[in-house]
């Protein structure tokens, strides 16, 4: 059986509270999966384990800024709801909102002949880090600014489309 290579290439982003980023995502990564090994002593050496909790590693997005910034926006506000820096009614508008405080994910990875194939679905995410803006006026090429999106989430799953 001859099958091909999987294409970093053709992916699709979806989350609900940000249909901004969804369009505009350039990069993604899947996290990494570990399970921490269990450590028992004996009178000669330490033996390792197999251990019975999972630590899954945090998803990073990255994406093309839009003119109007609606999509870094998005992700500004939701942190800003999260954290509430200025007024306690900020996460209470964010709980009560259309999307509440988390938000599922979903990364469709596409097969060869551009076809949905794997889907991995993260639960519960939320924002953890904002990346920088980068404005230029020396680059001679037009580069648009991108940034960065990291978010925690409470696992992940992978299933196979076809």
């Amino acid at each position: 059986m001859i099958t091909n290579y999987l294409s970093p290439l053709e992916f699709v982003v979806s989350v609900k509270r940000l249909p901004n980023v969804q369009f505009f995502t350039q990069k993604a990564s899947i996290p990494s999966l570990s399970i921490n090994p269990v450590d028992r002593a004996t009178p000669f050496k330490l033996l390792h384990e197999t251990g019975d909790k999972l630590t899954y590693g945090e998803l990073s997005l990255s994406f093309i800024i839009d003119e109007k910034m609606n999509n870094y926006i998005e992700i500004y506000n939701w942190m800003q709801g999260i954290a509430f820096p200025e007024k306690f009614e900020q996460y209470k508008n964010l709980e009560e909102s259309e999307y509440g405080i988390r938000s599922d994910i979903s990364i469709v990875i596409m097969n060869s002949h551009k076809n949905p194939n794997i889907e991995v679905s993260f639960k519960d995410c939320f924002p953890i880090n904002l990346g920088d803006v980068m404005l230029d006026t020396t680059s001679t090429d037009v580069q648009y600014p991108e940034a960065s999106v990291t978010f925690i989430h409470n696992g992940y799953t992978l299933k196979q489309l076809k």
